[in-house]
């Protein structure tokens, strides 16, 4: 029989289409018109019949098929189209069939319009109401001999699909790949090849584990595992070695009837670049775009959809198999849809890919549309749409954060410059120009020693150098040329700083402080003359204690020496007048009470101790001698040995402690008075210290200071380039005097 070597095949094609009807079990009122409009859709012959089989209902095809009309088969009319033969075998089987109101399945000859008989594979499900009850059969009938020419064009079909997937997945700017249920490559775009260096040939029934490091491929199947386990889509961002990567896989079915998993990355390197640059520019700028979402679609010679992805179908809100077979102008408004028919037309004029930036009330799409065949011998289109909108916000925000910083920097009165991290310049700002006499466009691109002499250039990459191995920012003043070949003072502050490609260059701002350092220079000359001045005005005023003194000694002590031996010897003549007697040893008393005040005037002049032996002995001697006058009890320490200090020095500082104990024993009410003298550092320290009631607090110390002869003091002690301060340790006052060095002894 002829319908031996098909049958297998038929029934099983015939019964994906009988199948169909099945699910109208669930709905027995089946609008006729739709009904009708389906069955005239299908390329085999259908049928209804009542319970009993007889006929009322043949679509168009089976009409033309037969030659017959819908009145000559109804009813029991349809048996004529059987071939003799056959006839007991069908009225047998559909007996059966009916009996049980089980599948009808058969094979037979039915007559063409022309005569002849051909072999089909008849089936037929029977429709239910509600109740269970037959009340009609759907049936159809498959000619199993234009079977074999059915699958070879279902056959060329599915190549030139594979062939249209094919060239599609070559041309869009991502890796693909598809696992089979075992997780196992089935297939790997060129993209991929080229990607990971791996021929399609070595990948196909390899698992990842078999190229990529442990980690990576673990995570592979987590997330293969995942798709296969949930049934949807996941999508993650992933970084190798070529770049950060978006990444979409989902479940795919399998030619073994299992769910493989498809995928798609995205290099999304790019975009993280720019937020990279965005988060070190916001120390100028601010945070760049994250996701890139894409879609794509096909469309034939006619401009009607053969292929939407799912992302395209999303983002309109259609779904796919809604859009396929159909014009944009159903979906879209005219003037929409008019613009994507004239960008279609231009790809198909021109052959080429097209690319453009396309801005709609949704945002900005960055677009790429080629020529693709669409299978019938035409040349369609095939489209990529990237949302750029949040790159483009981004790179406008980037503008205006380098406008920000530009403008800042322009206006800025200091020297700006950035070097990469070869030390060329990327950037300098005006006062540069300035400062240097060059333009910018002279500077950018080039380094220190094609702008400078060798040893500036010299000196400018060693400090560079020492700013990226230390990591740290740096400011030191610097002199450094003006463009007329002046020298000023500058303040230089250099810091690290990313150079956009991936290294770390230095950047830098300078101050001119040429006025300020001549200032202090100025004050610095003027404290000097102060200083010489008051050194002058001291030791004047010692020179003139010095001459009172010795006119004292010379004129005043002799002659009340002398008054003493005359009085001494007026006395002997007068031993018998005792109230004359009495008289002279009271005048006696009064004149040497008047000579040791007059050599304690003397000794406060001119302290001969301190000539003679030195510092720490003159203030032991002075504590002694100060100590009977006050009745305070003042003690003197010294540390180390006692060398000898240029006579200016020891003198000023016996006149700091001088006026010190003064202090104390007028104002403080104590009753014991340290005096401490220690080398420190290579110079001298004094301190005289009380336990008297001291100042009621700081700020009053500093009120009163002055009536106590502080301003003296501390000029005596910056005459020696030292310094003087009064500090208050709780109880007491204590006045500390530093001198920065110490001479050599004599």
């Amino acid at each position: 029989m002829a319908a031996a070597r098909v049958g297998k095949l038929a029934r099983k094609v015939a019964g994906k289409v009988a199948g169909k009807p099945a699910r109208a079990q669930q709905s027995p009122l089946l609008d006729d018109q739709l009904y009708r409009l389906i069955a005239d859709s299908i390329p085999q012959l259908v049928w209804a019949t009542g319970p009993e089989g007889d006929a009322h209902y043949f679509n168009s095809r089976l009409l033309d098929y037969t030659g017959m009309s819908a009145e000559q088969l109804a009813g029991q009319g349809w048996r004529e189209i059987i071939c003799p033969d056959d006839r007991q075998h069908v009225s047998e089987a559909w007996a059966a069939a009916a009996r049980g109101g089980e599948r009808y399945a058969i094979e037979c000859r039915l007559r063409r319009a022309d005569g002849t008989y051909r072999w089909h594979h008849v089936a037929a499900l029977p429709l239910r109401d509600t109740a269970g009850r037959i009340v009609r059969w759907f049936g159809t009938c498959t000619d199993v001999e234009n079977l074999e020419r059915m699958v070879e064009e279902r056959t060329a079909a599915l190549r030139e699909s594979e062939r249209r997937f094919n060239l599609f997945m070559e041309h869009v700017p991502a890796i693909a790949w598809i696992h089979d249920s075992q997780l196992r490559y089935t297939y790997a775009n060129k993209f991929y090849e080229k990607l990971f260096g791996v021929p399609a040939s070595e990948l196909l029934g390899q698992e990842p584990a078999r190229f990529f490091p442990p980690a990576a491929a673990a995570r592979f199947r987590e997330t293969n595992l995942k798709v296969q386990r949930e049934g949807a889509p996941v999508q993650y961002a992933i970084d190798l070695p070529q770049g950060r990567w978006l990444a979409v896989k989902f479940p795919l079915p399998d030619a073994s009837g299992g769910v493989g998993v498809g995928g798609i990355a995205v290099d999304i390197t790019e975009r993280s670049r720019l937020e990279e640059a965005l988060r070190q520019s916001e120390r100028r700028f601010q945070l760049f775009m994250d996701h890139l979402p894409a879609y794509a679609w096909i469309r034939d010679a006619r401009f009607r959809y053969t292929f939407v992805n799912r992302t395209y179908a999303k983002w309109w809100g259609i779904e796919p198999e809604a859009m396929i077979g159909r014009d944009s102008a159903e979906f879209f408004p005219p003037e929409h849809a008019d613009y994507l028919r004239e960008q279609d037309r231009k790809v198909q004029r021109d052959g080429a890919p097209m690319q453009y930036v396309d801005s709609v009330p949704t945002g900005r799409w960055l677009k790429v549309k080629f020529p693709l065949p669409d299978g019938t011998g035409g040349v369609g289109v095939a489209g990529i749409a990237v949302d750029i909108t949040d790159r483009t916000r981004l790179e406008e925000a980037l503008a205006q954060s380098e406008q920000r910083f530009r403008s800042f920097m322009e206006h800025a009165p200091a020297a700006a410059w950035i070097k990469d991290a070869r030390f060329r310049y990327a950037y300098v700002n005006r006062t540069y120009e300035s400062v240097y006499g060059r333009p910018a466009k002279d500077v950018l691109g080039r380094d220190d020693f094609e702008l400078h002499g060798p040893e500036l250039a010299r000196f400018f990459r060693e400090e560079d150098e020492t700013i990226l191995r230390t990591g740290e920012a740096a400011q030191r003043p610097h002199k450094l040329p003006y463009a007329d070949g002046r020298r000023g003072q500058w303040l230089v502050t250099k810091f690290p700083l990313g150079d956009g490609a991936g290294g770390t260059g230095v950047a830098g701002i300078a101050i001119d402080a040429t006025p300020r350092f001549e200032a202090e220079e100025k004050a610095r000359r003027y404290a000097d003359n102060v200083r010489d001045l008051v050194n002058r005005l001291v030791q004047a005023q010692e020179s003139e204690r010095r001459r009172v003194a010795d006119d004292l000694h010379d004129l005043i002590g002799q002659n009340l020496t002398a008054l003493g031996i005359d009085l001494q010897a007026l006395k002997q003549h007068l031993q018998s007048a005792g109230d004359a007697a009495a008289r002279l040893d009271a005048m006696a008393a009064l004149l040497e009470t008047t000579i040791d005040a007059i050599r304690g005037v003397m000794t406060d002049l001119r302290p001969v101790a301190l000539e003679e032996f030195g510092l720490v002995p003159a203030l032991r001697w002075y504590a002694s001698e100060f100590g009977k006058r006050t009745g305070m009890k003042v003690l003197t320490n010294a540390s180390g040995r006692e060398p000898r200090l240029p006579p200016d020095t020891e003198l000023a500082l016996f006149r700091i402690v001088q006026e010190a104990l003064t202090n104390a024993a007028k104002h403080s009410g104590g009753s014991v008075v340290d005096i401490t003298v220690e080398a420190q550092d290579g110079g001298l320290r004094v301190s005289v210290e009380d336990d008297g009631r001291g100042f009621p607090e700081p700020a009053g110390a500093r009120a009163r200071r002055g009536g106590f002869g502080l301003p003296t003091m501390r000029e005596r002690a910056e005459g020696l380039r030292g310094t003087l301060r009064v500090e208050f340790p709780g109880r007491g006052t204590r006045v500390v005097v530093e001198i920065p060095a110490a001479p050599d002894a004599d």
